[in-house]
């Protein structure tokens, strides 16, 4: 077991709130409430009480003496508690809503240049866009009706989503009949932005309704640009033969837009399988906008298109002139290291030197760490186990928690590896690389000023202000700018001990997200046990056991596929903790005597893990015991996972995972790997022998020949 009972300080336990510090704080309790009562009188005098008794806390009091005051349309009393939190230590998260309670309030008391002064001085901390629709209403109530559309605007079409745009749009309809001529039109970008951001929340029937509005009014750049979005706007809405009919026939003058027209014919003709108009579409892209971020777009889909059909014909010129063209761009890294592995995988003379160069050029893509794995492969092939020994050493210590972290230390305990002494040349190499830099993890002890957040915390949670309680956190975790880890720590155990595991690792994801850079012996064994826990153990050891399955793996799945919420039901239909449709759970059951299973028994945690250890058992046997190959089939069905085993010959199993031509699933594999990889370092010691995950060579397979497209 990688952890002992002395392996690591414990940080010390806050201790706990005195029993007066905790009556007191009930006031502020009992004042929240009667304010969800609707008793706003009887709110405003818990938490004046409140206030003074428990003065640790005495910004929630005087939060909520605001809102039933203002309730009361005491606006006066509004202005005078919010003043109380304005200066708070450590800093309230109620700043930002007291002070647009206030301003509210002032607006309301007809009192608009107090209500001015006010949002202009806390702009930046309340939030948005309710900042820019309270600055409007202040200068529509002053007088100055410019300003109040400007902002108006500003909210209308920077937040096309939020209900705060509702308002701004009906302000901007009475403004527009007030001022006449005088009224301030939104410019060019005002009007593709509002679309833009409808792109980007999925709405492109909204997104197109706005374009048609808008290209009457637009000229130049901006209206071709809207034009072609309007064919966008049809393929994203999954008519790609109107996009494709619209899109051919448009004549635009402006560069990029041009580039986008043809970058989306490029999509559309692939989905409509008219394969042959593929590469007349990129020659035109090369010959006349080159340099355009478009054809970038165009030559990673068109070559992750033609992976899925084993197509390297296709792909590899593809990969290789976006990595030459778009060298600076951080998309062109997918593109370099496609060329890289598939030199490696197919012994290039130049393997060495583009694996080199993607860890140079590289160092902050998501596979640099794949890299360094081969390059170390590589190393040893050539029998110079020095250079391989300081690959896999370096990636260990700089990726620990990842896929290739696990192979390399595998790699470490083959004897000729132990005995090698790393290549001072390869480690010179490795640590000249411009790593990009990563914030030191710091202490799991708090500072006074985070250990003060924390007490606040359990003294709200004492009182039944759960929700308060993690709004500290939070907020600590988002603007004192110190130990988002203790942050995440915290806010996982106040979530686990509210019976979620699930969200206990989501906040570790959203406070700590590079925890995963960070070695095991660096934080508390409760620390990753909240972000790799193991729900439901009995029944995962269990099963794993009837079915000769390690449970590690079994865990490590369930914690990708479902994060351990026996509840979920995925958009494609799958249920529970490991993720089966209801066909397959039917199919399954009756290997266990269940003639008719309805779909909620799959949202028992048992009988789910029971069926889910059993299929999983049978794929393994399926692919003689190849883990990779089986996640591969879990994730992406066994049609696909048995085409892709074809695609060898693999040397070992990590270049099949790095051939699966979906993204989706490639990193599914090394994920869950990863994730049992970690479950075996925390929690070996305390589970009985299993059958363990260690990886294996890959099975030697024929390839398969595929027909060749858009050569």
């Amino acid at each position: 077991m990688l952890f002992s009972a002395t392996a690591r300080k414990k940080p010390q336990s806050a201790a706990k709130p005195a029993p007066k510090a905790v009556g007191a704080a009930g006031l502020i309790a009992l004042a929240q409430h009667q304010l969800e009562l609707g008793n706003l009188r009887a709110a405003a005098e818990y938490a004046g009480s409140g206030a003074a008794k428990a003065p640790s806390l005495n910004d929630y009091a005087h939060y909520i003496r605001a809102q039933a005051e203002y309730g009361m349309k005491n606006y006066g009393e509004v202005a005078k508690s919010a003043t109380q939190i304005f200066n708070q230590a450590p800093a309230s998260p109620f700043v930002g809503p007291a002070a647009a309670l206030a301003v509210r309030a002032h607006l309301d008391g007809d009192r608009p240049k107090d209500a001015l002064e006010l949002v202009r001085k806390y702009f930046e901390v309340i939030p948005q866009p309710q900042a820019d629709l309270l600055l409007a209403r202040c200068f529509a109530a002053t007088g100055d009706l410019t300003r109040a559309a400007q902002d108006y605007q500003r909210v209308y079409y920077d937040y096309p989503t939020a209900r705060e745009a509702t308002d701004a749009a009906n302000a901007l309809v009475d403004l527009k009949q007030r001022m006449g001529d005088s009224y301030p039109g939104p410019t060019p970008a005002d009007m593709l932005g509002r679309a833009d951001k409808l792109f980007e929340a999925n709405n492109a029937g909204g997104a197109r309704i706005e374009l048609y509005a808008a290209i009457p009014q637009l000229s130049g750049v901006e209206r071709d640009q809207a034009r072609v979005r309007l064919g966008v706007a049809d393929y994203l809405n999954n008519n790609a033969k109107a996009a494709f009919e619209y899109l051919t026939a448009l004549k635009v003058d402006e560069s990029e837009a041009d580039a986008e027209r043809l970058s989306y014919l490029i999509r559309c003709a692939r989905k409509l399988d008219r394969h042959a108009d593929v590469k007349p579409f990129l020659d035109h892209l090369e010959q006349q906008h080159a340099a355009s971020p478009w054809r970038l777009d165009a030559l990673i889909y068109v070559a992750d298109q033609a992976r899925t059909d084993n197509d390297p014909d296709t792909y590899l010129p593809l990969y290789r002139a976006c990595a030459a063209t778009f060298p600076k761009n951080p998309r062109s890294a997918w593109c370099h290291w496609r060329e890289a592995f598939e030199s490696y995988r197919k012994d290039g003379d130049d393997a060495f030197d583009l694996l080199r160069s993607h860890v140079q050029q590289y160092p902050g893509s998501t596979d640099v760490n794949d890299a360094m794995y081969f390059l170390g492969r590589l190393s040893e092939r050539k029998n110079d186990n020095a250079s391989a020994r300081a690959c896999y050493e370096e990636l260990g210590a700089r990726f620990p928690n990842t896929y290739y972290a696990v192979l390399a230390r595998e790699r470490l305990k083959a004897p000729a590896l132990e005995a090698a002494t790393p290549s001072p040349e390869m480690l010179q190499f490795l640590h000249a690389v411009p790593w990009p830099p990563r914030e030191q993890f710091p202490s799991f002890v708090p500072s006074e000023a985070v250990q003060a957040r924390i007490d606040r915390a359990q003294l709200l949670q004492l009182t039944g202000l759960n929700d308060y309680a993690e709004g500290e956190l939070k907020f600590g975790a988002r603007n004192d700018g110190i130990q988002h880890n203790v942050y995440a720590f915290e806010l996982a155990k106040m979530a686990a001990a509210h019976g979620g595991p699930d969200q206990a690792m989501h906040e570790i994801k959203a406070y700590a997200p590079d925890y995963l850079y960070m070695p095991l012996e660096e934080a508390p064994v409760a620390f990753w046990q909240l972000a790799f826990p193991i729900p439901y153990r009995d029944c995962i050891e269990q099963y794993s056991r009837e079915q000769g399955l390690d449970p590690f793996v079994v865990a490590a799945l369930i914690r990708q596929e479902s994060e351990f919420d026996p509840r979920v039901i995925s958009h494609a239909k799958a249920y529970g903790l490991m993720q089966l449709l209801p066909s397959t759970g039917r199919d399954l059951a009756r290997h266990f005597g269940v003639r008719r299973l309805p779909a909620s028994q799959l949202l028992v945690p048992g009988r789910n893990i029971q069926l889910g250890t059993y299929y999983f058992r049978s794929s393994l046997n399926s692919y003689a015991g190849q883990v990779e190959l089986a996640l591969a089939s879990y994730n992406a069905g066994p049609g696909r996972a048995n085409v892709w085993r074809t695609w060898g010959p693999f040397r070992e199993q990590a270049e099949f995972v790095e051939t699966v031509p979906f993204h989706e699933t490639r990193g599914y594999i090394q994920i869950v790997l990863r994730n049992a990889d970690v479950y075996r370092r925390l929690y070996a010691g305390s589970v009985p022998d299993v059958p363990a995950y260690h990886p294996k060579p890959a099975p030697k397979l024929k390839p398969k020949k595929k027909a060749r497209r858009h050569s």
